[in-house]
């Protein structure tokens, strides 16, 4: 995995448990993290052709990684859909949360194969 459960808990502040179903979901959260890498640049960093990846440029995907796994952990707890909020007597609003990764992503543009 380009991250450990570790750094991603030092990055994001949370989930400092140990239990099983702790380390489960952090685990599919850097997995997800790192195959929405993986897929955006067209290879797996990890098993680059040596010479591909400088030492900073792996740098940066760790951070980008760092970064999505993050906001895929923030998505736990039902932070994910559609969220209503009340003003009181003026009404009510919903919500329809999206996350984009392009924002993070695009710092990746020069690693990538463009197909």
């Amino acid at each position: 995995m380009l991250i450990t459960k570790e750094e991603l808990a030092r990055f994001s502040g949370s989930h400092k448990d140990s239990d099983a179903t702790t380390i489960a979901l952090v685990e599919i959260y850097i997995g997800s993290a790192q195959e929405i890498i993986t897929n955006y640049l067209g290879y797996d960093p990890e098993t680059a052709e040596p010479g591909k990846l400088t030492d900073n440029a792996m740098k940066l995907i760790k951070k980008i990684c760092l970064e999505i796994a993050t906001l895929i952990q923030m998505e736990e707890k039902n932070n994910i859909g559609i969220n209503s909020k009340s003003f009181g007597e003026s009404g009510s609003r919903s919500f329809l949360n999206i996350v984009d990764y392009s924002r993070y992503l695009n710092q990746l543009n020069a690693y990538r194969i463009v197909k």
